[in-house]
């Protein structure tokens, strides 16, 4: 079954396993870096499986202090995919306009925007800011990856970004009415592996995308091929390939 998990990364030990699986099952994966080395170390993964990985590479809200200024993102995002995990999260450090997040933030925003580029933005309690600082800049598409706000999803969809759902649909009711709620056609699927999900015995990983897809179908009332094709074919759009 062909699908494509919109957002996941392969630094944990099941990577190698992640990819055998991947091709195995026809699969693409957008695939995220978090610093510098996952980034290149990722880069150097989609050169041997380019029909599997799309690479992208940044800097996580949980690095900006460690990483200071990204000089090596230029060239990096030349070769990618697209840019990120990155964004916002005052979970890790200060989010604020003066601190190291932010600065990197609107850095590989400025790059993105300058290259063409897609991100994927991670906002964790702080999507209002995020979507304030995403509006200042060009990019020709905007993942908010995992989005949890429900006070935000109408101006990430009047924008036209895409959210992707991830296995935490299977439980939450809060995602399961962002589902209902989101437009069709900016909805895209993700595993978010290797984070592991402990309300379903600690399964992750890709294989669990067909899973995401049917409790979408549900929650829209929609059958689950549709459902299925229809996130395949918004993932490539949002990469800026036809399906």
């Amino acid at each position: 079954m062909r699908f494509v998990d919109s957002h996941l990364h392969l630094d944990g030990d099941d990577a190698d396993a992640t990819l055998r699986f991947a091709a195995s099952a026809g699969a693409l994966l957008f695939a995220c870096g978090v610093d510098r080395r996952t980034s290149e170390a990722l880069s150097k993964r989609a050169e041997a499986s380019h029909d599997v990985v799309a690479p992208f590479v940044g800097v996580h809200p949980s690095e900006a202090e460690k990483e200071g200024d990204p000089a090596w993102l230029e060239g990096a995002t030349a070769r990618a995919s697209g840019v990120g995990e990155i964004g916002l999260d005052p979970t890790y450090s200060p989010a604020g306009d003066d601190g190291a997040q932010m600065r990197v933030f609107r850095r590989q925003l400025e790059v993105a925007g300058r290259l063409g580029k897609p991100v994927q933005v991670h906002s964790r309690g702080a999507e209002a800011r995020c979507l304030e600082v995403l509006a200042e800049y060009k990019v020709p598409g905007v993942l908010m990856h995992w989005l949890e706000s429900e006070e935000a999803l109408p101006a990430a969809m009047e924008r036209g970004y895409f959210v992707s759902l991830g296995p935490a649909l299977l439980y939450s009711k809060r995602l399961q009415r962002i589902a209902a709620g989101a437009d069709p056609s900016l909805i895209l699927l993700e595993s978010d592996s290797p984070v592991p999900y402990a309300p379903i015995g600690g399964v992750r990983g890709p294989m669990l995308i067909p899973s995401v897809a049917f409790r979408l179908s549900e929650a829209r009332g929609e059958p689950f091929e549709e459902v299925l094709t229809r996130c395949n074919l918004n993932a490539l759009r949002f990469l800026g390939r036809k399906g």
